[in-house]
C-alpha cells in the first residue's frame, strides 16, 4: 500500500489533459484549499475506502456473501518542509476493518492463499505505520525504521493492487504467514529498510523485522504491551535487487527483481509430533524446526502503449517464489497476468486484469488434512496443487471513485484454514463472484499526494 498514490491504477483515474474521461461525473477538487495549505506545511493526507461484496454461488465451503469494508488513513509528513531536516519523512497510518467475518473470508473457498485483501481477524482497526523515511545522498540511499510491515518493500508491484482474490501490495506468500511469521498488512511490528540505489535504474534494499505472529488479533498500539518485543518468535530478513526503467526515460518501462527471505523462528510441523506420530491421530507435541528460507523473483514490463505521452497501456508481469526449505507450508508459486490501463480510448480511465496463480504445497501440510480426514473414518485427499484465476475490469465512476466487478475460480482448494477444523470431502473448486468499491481520497478531494518511492 506505500505505493497506493503513485501507482499505474492511480495514475490512470487522473482526468486526460484532453479528449474523453469516461468519468460519470466529475466533483471537482472540493478540498483542494485545505489540502495545498496542508502541503505548504509539510503534511500530507492519504487515504482509501472500500467496500467488497463477496460471494460463493458454486463448490468451496460456504455458498454464501459476505459485505467486507476497509477504510486506510494516515499522513505523510515532509519534515524538511515541516522542521527543517533535508530528505526525512514521517509517515503515520491506521487501517479499519469492519464487516465481514472476523477470521476473514479465505473459509468460504476452502483456499488459504484466497482473498488476501479479506484476510483476518477482521473488525479491527490497528496502527499500520509510525514510521521514519530517510533519504541522503542525492537520494542513492535510503532508510525507514519503526512500526511497519516489510511487505510494503519487497517483492512489491503497483500492478498487484488490480486484483481482489490473490495477491495484494506484495507477492504471496513471500511476507504471508504461510512461509514466515513475518507480519503482513495491516498489521504492523518493529522493522527496518536499508536501500541503495546505485544508478537510478538499479537498486539493493536489505530488511529486518521482529516476526510477532502474537500481532495479528491485537491493534499495533503502544499501549497494553502493543510494542513490546517479548511476543517475536524470532528475525525475518529479506534481500533484493532490482532493475527498473521509467516512463520519462523509455516509451516500454518495466521492473526485474529477484530476492531472499529467511526467517529464525522456531515453526511447528503441520504433521507429526515429537515423537513422530501424526498430530491428526494421536495428538501430542508438534515436531518443531528451524527457521524458513526461500528465494523468489518478479518481471513485469510494459508491453502495449500508443500514446508515449498518454496513460494508456498494457503490462504484463511474472513471478515466482520456491522455498529452499523442505518444511516451508508452500514450496512453490508461480504468478503471471496482465493488465490494462485505460483499455478502450473512449474510456482512458478505466482499467482491466487477469491473473493465474499456481501453488504446491508441502506434502505434510496436506497430509494434515487427509489425516483429519482418516481421523473422521472418511477415505478422501486433497490435491497437493492448488490455482486460482481471476479476471475484473475498472469502471472509472470519477476521479478517485471506481467499480470493479471481479471472478475468480479456484481448483482444488487446499482447505488448510485454520477455523475449519473439520475438511470435506469433494471440494475440488470454488467460484468465486464479487465487485468492488473503491475510493481513492486524494483525487477524489483534490488534495495533493505525496509521492512515495518504494
Amino acid at each position: 500500500m506505500t505505493g497506493l498514490f503513485a501507482s499505474p491504477a492511480a495514475r490512470a483515474q487522473s482526468p486526460a489533459p484532453s479528449g474523453p474521461t469516461g468519468f460519470l461525473f466529475d466533483q471537482g477538487a472540493p478540498l483542494a484549499p485545505v489540502g495545498q495549505t496542508l502541503a505548504d506545511y509539510g503534511v500530507y493526507v492519504k487515504g482509501f475506502f472500500t467496500d467488497i461484496l463477496y460471494g460463493v454461488p458454486s463448490g468451496g465451503l460456504q455458498n454464501t456473501t459476505v459485505l467486507y469494508n476497509e477504510a486506510f488513513y494516515g499522513l505523510d509528513i515532509d519534515l524538511n518542509k515541516a522542521v527543517g531536516i533535508p530528505g526525512a519523512v514521517f509517515h503515520v497510518s491506521l487501517d479499519s476493518r469492519w464487516g465481514g467475518l472476523d477470521q476473514g473470508v479465505n473459509n468460504l473457498t476452502g483456499f488459504s492463499e484466497g482473498f488476501l485483501a479479506g484476510s483476518g481477524p477482521d473488525n479491527n482497526t490497528r496502527l499500520t505505520e509510525f514510521s521514519y523515511d530517510q533519504h541522503l545522498y542525492n537520494d542513492k540511499l535510503r532508510f525507514v525504521f519503526g512500526r511497519t510491515q516489510l511487505a510494503s518493500y519487497f517483492a512489491t508491484s503497483d500492478l498487484y493492487c488490480q486484483f481482489v482474490s490473490s495477491i495484494c501490495s506484495n507477492m504471496v506468500p513471500l511476507n504471508w504467514s504461510a512461509n514466515s511469521n513475518a507480519p503482513f498488512f495491516p498489521i504492523a511490528t518493529w522493522a527496518g529498510e536499508l536501500a541503495v540505489y546505485p544508478t537510478p535504474d538499479t537498486y539493493a534494499r536489505v530488511g529486518a523485522s521482529l516476526s510477532d505472529p502474537t500481532q495479528y488479533p491485537h491493534a499495533g498500539m503502544p499501549w497494553d504491551g502493543g510494542w513490546g518485543v517479548r511476543g517475536p518468535s524470532g528475525v525475518y530478513t529479506p534481500i533484493e535487487i532490482g532493475y527498473v526503467t521509467h516512463a520519462g526515460e523509455t516509451r516500454y518501462p518495466g521492473h526485474y527483481d529477484v530476492g531472499f527471505y529467511h526467517d529464525s523462528s522456531q515453526f511447528a510441523d503441520p504433521q507429526y509430533n515429537t515423537t513422530g506420530g501424526k498430530l491428526a491421530l494421536v495428538g501430542g507435541t508438534p515436531l518443531m524446526h528451524d527457521g524458513q528460507s526461500g528465494f523468489y523473483f518478479q518481471a513485469q514490463q510494459t508491453l502495449w502503449k500508443p500514446d508515449p505521452a498518454g496513460s494508456r497501456d498494457i503490462w504484463g508481469f511474472v513471478g515466482g517464489m520456491f522455498a529452499a526449505s523442505p518444511y516451508s507450508f508452500v514450496q512453490s508459486y508461480w504468478e503471471a497476468g496482465l493488465v490494462a490501463h485505460g483499455p478502450f480510448a473512449l474510456r482512458p480511465n478505466d482499467n482491466a486484469g487477469i491473473l493465474y496463480t499456481h501453488y504446491t504445497f508441502n506434502p505434510r501440510q496436506t497430509g494434515s488434512v487427509d489425516d483429519r480426514f482418516t481421523a473422521e473414518g472418511i477415505a478422501a485427499n486433497v490435491s497437493n496443487d492448488s490455482d486460482l484465476v481471476e479476471i475484473n475490469y475498472g469502471f472509472a465512476i470519477a476521479p478517485g471513485i471506481s467499480f470493479k466487478p471481479f471472478v475468480d475460480l479456484t481448483f482444488h482448494p487446499d482447505q488448510n484454514i485454520f477455523d475449519i477444523p473439520n475438511p470435506r470431502q469433494g471440494v475440488n473448486f470454488a467460484l468465486g463472484t464479487g465487485g468492488q468499491l473503491f475510493i481513492l481520497l486524494n483525487p477524489a478531494l483534490g488534495l495533493p499526494s505525496f509521492f512515495r518511492e518504494n
